[in-house]
């Protein structure tokens, strides 16, 4: 075997934010992100190796020994972590394959995740199986919508590449190309129960009460095992009754459990002044589902008149946004001389808690 497919290959992952601004970072991320990096290195080494796969793969017991990735001693740089992909054994050397090229494509499948560049990934993935793969393995390790930390992969002496939670809209947009927009949904209840050999879960729809049954890939079973008896939300194609309500999804591209944790704005960027607002102090807001539905997330500020709802946490967080941005053009840029008493008491509000950047 040449030289170059012994040597090792190495790299850096970086985790940066007001999570890690002591060099520290939570289990409850730290964990979920070593794993998706070492499942990402599995499906490369797969691609690389062009095998061929079939509809319920499985990382081959022979790539998993080969390809195993290993960490160094953290660094300090928010929380830096060297890894290094390498032979264990010397005695069997004759086994292991070209590193440093499973690392490249690592490096190059990050960059295209920085630069929305779909093209570059269909040519480190040419098998959309292994492709959707890696993609949903890095969507369960981003940021969540609200979470203010990135993530960041180098090797050394290459430009760093930093993903976030607006990387998942990318992800998403991917995973459901071939889908027309109007026909893909999110749905939430409570799992019911789950058919491994069929592929299926039931929920229960809250409008409704009636159970619906979702058709999902096999990537997804690790989520649905953590989550049962939780209430859920699954995202694919659905089929409606004749009142508009689903009764059956397909392709089912996500399913994650509700997360009603506090959302916490620190600033809002306004594109079209390419300028920023900053809360003078954190803008913190704990969501709720709306009781007539269960089906839509809900946060309200009184103070500054706030009151946003979507269907996901995501769009939840781009809906505070543009309500922050609309509110600031309408109320603070505007000449006080022209608003009504009120709205000027909440210009008042809004320029003791936000100032441009």
């Amino acid at each position: 075997m040449p030289e170059s497919q012994q040597s090792e290959a190495t790299a850096q992952i970086r985790l940066m934010g007001q999570e890690m601004e002591s060099h520290e970072v939570p289990i409850s991320i730290l964990v979920p992100t070593l794993a998706g990096f070492q499942q990402i290195i599995y499906l490369l080494a797969t691609a690389q190796e062009k095998r061929t796969i079939g509809q319920r793969f499985r990382v081959p017991q022979e790539i998993q020994q080969r390809y195993s990735l290993r960490c160094q001693i953290p660094q300090p740089g928010s929380y830096a972590i060297p890894l290094v992909l390498k032979p264990i054994m010397e005695s069997q050397l004759s086994m292991f394959g070209d590193y440093k090229k499973v690392m490249e494509n690592l490096d190059s499948f990050f960059s295209s995740l920085s630069q929305d560049s779909f093209d570059a990934i269909q040519n480190i993935f040419p098998d959309s199986k292994l492709r959707n793969r890696a993609l949903r393995e890095v969507r369960k390790l981003l940021p969540k919508a609200g979470e203010n930390w990135k993530l960041g992969f180098s090797r050394q002496g290459y430009q760093e590449h930093t993903v976030s939670h607006e990387t998942a809209t990318h992800i998403d947009r991917w995973l459901t190309q071939d889908t027309p927009e109007d026909a893909v949904m999110t749905v939430t209840g409570e799992l019911i129960r789950i058919d491994f050999d069929k592929r299926t879960v039931v929920l229960r729809y809250p409008p409704t009460h009636q159970e619906i049954e979702c058709i999902y890939i096999e990537d997804l079973e690790d989520s649905l095992i953590d989550n049962r008896r939780q209430m859920i939300q699954v995202t694919g194609k659905f089929t409606l009754d004749r009142d508009g309500h689903p009764t059956k999804l397909t392709d089912v591209t996500n399913i994650e459990p509700i997360d009603l944790s506090p959302i916490s704005i620190t600033k809002v960027f306004l594109e079209a002044e390419g300028k920023e607002l900053i809360f003078r102090q954190p803008l913190r807001l704990t969501p709720s589902m709306d009781e007539e539905t269960s089906q839509l997330f809900i946060v309200e500020d009184a103070e500054i008149k706030l009151y946003a709802f979507a269907y996901n946490r995501d769009e939840l967080i781009y809906e505070i946004n543009e309500q922050i941005t609309m509110m600031w053009e309408e109320y603070v840029e505007a000449d006080p001389q022209d608003l009504a008493s009120d709205a000027r008491q909440l210009r008042e509000k809004l320029l003791g808690k936000i100032q441009e950047g």
